[in-house]
């Protein structure tokens, strides 16, 4: 399936999501550059309201609802960032949220979800899993499906993030941009390819994740058969959605990997160079502007979505010990 999200639609989703968010800051990582000579950027959605750039999204979403939707209430399906936003952004619009998680989840996620007041329903691990079941539970109660990716407003809330950084910055070389489900990659490449198309736009994932990877090789999607072993809990998605595919296909340069290591030595060089906390998943972005060697004819700097900080520390230590070992 293909949609259309036009230049338009993302300025004014800008200009709603403006009188509940501030926009996100640009950090320079201090004496920190990419192989290939570049300044390094981190557009620090990590600093958003939930911890992540999830709340984009979901505020644009329950902003659009109705009266009579928002009294029967909305449901969503996620492994933590997408489930908080959800949660918190319900909680803003009086209406009540409930959340299809899974027991893989990291536990200060799902008490954080439930601290903003939702009713949380645990699935198998697996992102279809949590799908099936809420969508089930969406058909059984009345309640408004809002999906963390697959969906038109939640791909053209997190597209704002390019309104911004067009704002914030004169020149970029590149962006990189995490990919689980797709919708922050395929909102943020087709903002910005229509509204500043000479910027590159550079897709990434965990190496033990890297279904999009294949998915953008092969020109169809391939899913994975389970949740890998990844550190990058909130963007283990084993297929990247239907309706982010094609805007994936049409607006993206190329999609790369990366390893554990890597991933756990961004979140380090994030915090003592920037600091700025990021979770692993928040960090993949980071990992692989670190590693760039392309030619992009000037040294514009390289920006890297630092998607979200939603990470217990002794975990993080944990990571960044053994990515030094």
């Amino acid at each position: 399936m293909t949609i259309d999200i036009a230049a338009a639609d993302f300025l004014r989703a800008h200009q709603l999501l403006g009188q509940h968010l501030r926009p996100s800051p640009v950090i320079e990582l201090d004496r920190v550059s990419s192989i290939s000579g570049h300044s390094i950027l981190v557009k620090a959605e990590a600093l958003q309201p939930t911890g992540s750039f999830k709340i984009r999204g979901a505020l644009h979403v329950l902003g659009a609802l109705s009266e009579d939707e928002r009294r029967l209430g909305v449901i969503a399906y996620s492994t933590g960032n997408h489930a908080q936003a959800v949660a918190m952004a319900a909680r803003r619009f009086g209406t009540r949220a409930v959340i299809v998680m899974s027991p893989d989840a990291p536990e200060p996620k799902i008490a954080a979800t439930r601290g903003f007041g939702a009713e949380i329903v645990m699935a198998e691990p697996t992102s279809a899993a949590r799908r099936a079941l809420a969508e089930q539970i969406a058909q059984e109660r009345g309640l408004r499906l809002v999906p963390p990716y697959d969906d038109a407003q939640v791909i053209t809330g997190q597209g704002t993030i390019a309104v911004e950084l067009i704002q914030q910055l004169a020149n970029m070389a590149a962006v990189f941009v995490p990919i689980g489900g797709g919708g922050l990659i395929s909102g943020v490449a087709a903002a910005l390819k229509q509204l500043k198309p000479g910027i590159r736009v550079i897709g990434v994932e965990p190496e033990l994740e890297n279904d999009a990877q294949q998915s953008f090789a092969a020109g169809r999607r391939i899913a994975l058969p389970g949740p890998s072993a990844s550190s990058a809990d909130a963007i283990k998605v084993q297929m990247v959605g239907d309706l982010t595919f094609p805007l994936i296909q049409r607006h993206v340069d190329s999609v790369v990997s990366v390893n554990e290591a890597q991933i756990a030595e961004a979140m380090r060089l994030a915090l003592a160079h920037g600091r700025l906390w990021l979770e692993p998943a928040g960090a993949v972005a980071l990992a692989a502007a670190l590693t760039f060697d392309e030619p992009t004819g000037g040294k514009a700097p390289l920006v890297a979505i630092g998607s979200g900080g939603n990470v217990d520390p002794d975990r993080a230590y944990r990571l960044a010990v053994a990515s030094r070992d």
